[in-house]
């Protein structure tokens, strides 16, 4: 976790980035999210997600390779993006995974994110009852940061043989030695460690509230 005084220069550069740059993000330096940017050695776990173009005949594939899980201090992100996260700050920064898609398939893809989810496992027991409990049970994105423009929706695009990084930003959760348990509800689940960097480099940004997804009885 970063000092004080790092923390406010880092916030102070995030916010006048975004700014200068519009409430969608456009142009936001990676380097100013604070997160470790090198590429790292190799992926903390990969998969293989799908979106169809056609309600299902088709079915395009996208390769997922996990970079990052950490924590994020996500005060000035959520002040551009007209966002109040303040309720959850006695529990933390917020939780960052951070993942490259590449789009093998033959079309386009406009795959969902927002619905990409930590276990509720993690959950801080503050949270299992009472105001914070909407946050947690599913733990969904609260934002999304990408390297490829995001519709209302928080979905990026990528053409075929195109590849995009996307941090999503979470509540703070408890990350135990063994890791968390992340992925999509019904089609894939996997443990990441802490650890990696985004490998953004110098790429100009997008960022975006993510809609909530129907919560699951």
């Amino acid at each position: 976790m970063h000092g004080n005084n790092m923390r406010i220069a880092a916030t102070a550069a995030l916010t006048a980035a975004l700014t200068a740059c519009g409430g969608g993000g456009v142009g936001l330096q990676s380097a100013l999210l604070g997160l470790p940017t090198e590429a790292p050695h190799a992926p903390l776990a990969t998969t293989t997600t799908y979106t169809s173009p056609d309600g299902g005949i088709y079915r395009n594939s996208l390769h997922l390779d996990v970079l990052l899980v950490g924590r994020h201090d996500g005060h000035a992100l959520a002040q551009q993006l007209g966002a109040s996260w303040n309720d959850l700050d006695a529990l933390g920064d917020a939780t960052v995974v951070a993942f490259r898609l590449h789009n093998t398939g033959k079309a386009f893809s406009d795959p969902e994110v927002r619905d990409l989810q930590i276990a509720s496992d993690f959950a801080p027991k503050q949270a299992e009852a009472g105001p914070l409990r909407h946050y947690y049970h599913p733990t969904y994105a609260l934002a999304a940061v990408s390297t490829s423009k995001l519709d209302s929706s928080c979905r990026p695009h990528l053409d075929p043989g195109q590849s995009i990084v996307v941090v999503l930003v979470y509540p703070p959760v408890q990350v135990p030695a063994g890791g968390i348990v992340w992925g999509r509800y019904q089609e894939f689940a996997l443990r990441l460690p802490s650890g990696g960097a985004t490998a953004l480099g110098d790429a100009h940004l997008y960022a975006a509230l993510c809609p909530s997804v129907r919560q699951q009885p």
